[in-house]
């Protein structure tokens, strides 16, 4: 297994291609985002036969002035023979330490066993929509009924769905989605690492899309694509659009406009069955499967 520390971008793609699924934590300009922050950032990929299989994206800050904490969210990714040589690329006692939420299903915990770490943290639910192998019309049909039923009567309610590369709408939906986020204590980034990112994203990487009565928008939602993948990022609705199930319509628009963009999966964040029960029904109304990740290790 072979190493290389500080990949160029093609290479980092390459080893994306060649994940099951490329989360948005490990991606390039999720990266440049950290830098941005002041953050300190390393990459690894590795080798077998020529070919990346696997590949860690570390993000460092330092705690009292001079130990450093490394957290690979949702990385390493690839195939889990080469993750101990990735992760043994990482600073390590007494000056550092680091932190690993490896891309393995909770049900596949024996493979993280082998990082030879200790599990500090339980790890979360995400709702995880496959895009590709469907037509249009097998995904319509994977809907749950009242899902399908809100998307109808969203489709017949006149509103107009813009979609477009950033664009003039994304001040507007990381506003919303940040004004939703404190009414409701979520936790997510702040909105200026949420805008950055979606600038480094730019062109074809970042969607937006909003769902307009006349001129005035009801509801939007951000999507960033990684890799071969995608993220549904940020998302808003006023109190017209949820009357409406403007939201319905927002994700159900831009999934289809994903999909024919060459999108595998698109996450949908985190389900939160307890706190925020209603946003989990309607993330798994689309069909979407429950991926529990196996947790952080130390």
């Amino acid at each position: 297994m072979e190493i290389l520390a500080d990949p160029d971008r093609r290479i980092w793609a390459q080893a994306a291609e060649a994940a099951p699924f490329f989360p948005l934590q490990q991606d390039w300009e999720y990266g440049l985002a950290a830098r941005w922050q002041g953050r300190d950032v390393r990459r690894y990929v590795a080798f077998a036969k020529g070919a990346p299989v696997a590949c860690l994206q570390a993000i460092g800050r330092r705690w009292l002035g001079f130990f450093e904490i490394w957290a690979a969210l949702r990385g390493p990714v690839g195939d889990p023979a080469a993750w101990p040589a990735l992760l043994a690329e990482l600073p390590g006692w007494p000056f550092a330490a680091s932190l690993t939420s490896p891309e393995i299903a909770a049900a596949r915990t024996n493979a993280a066993r082998l990082l030879g770490r200790a599990r500090v943290h339980t790890g979360t639910t995400l709702a995880l929509w496959r895009l590709a192998g469907a037509s249009e019309a097998a995904l319509r049909a994977g809907l749950h009924q009242k899902w399908r039923n809100r998307l109808k009567a969203a489709e017949r309610a006149g509103l107009r769905v813009e979609l477009a590369p950033r664009g003039k709408w994304v001040d507007w939906v990381v506003a919303q989605g940040e004004a939703v986020r404190r009414a409701k204590g979520f936790e997510a980034p702040p909105p200026e690492f949420v805008a950055r990112l979606a600038e480094l994203k730019g062109g074809r990487e970042c969607l937006v899309a909003v769902a307009l009565d006349k001129r005035e928008p009801v509801a939007g939602a951000l999507f960033l694509r990684h890799g071969p993948d995608a993220t549904y990022y940020v998302a808003a609705a006023t109190p017209e659009g949820r009357a409406r199930n403007a939201a319905n319509l927002v994700l159900w628009r831009a999934a289809t406009a994903l999909k024919a963009a060459g999108v595998r999966t698109l996450d949908l964040g985190t389900l939160e069955t307890e706190r925020s029960a209603g946003l989990a029904r309607f993330k798994l109304g689309t069909g979407a499967v429950p991926f529990e990740l196996a947790g952080t290790y130390l």
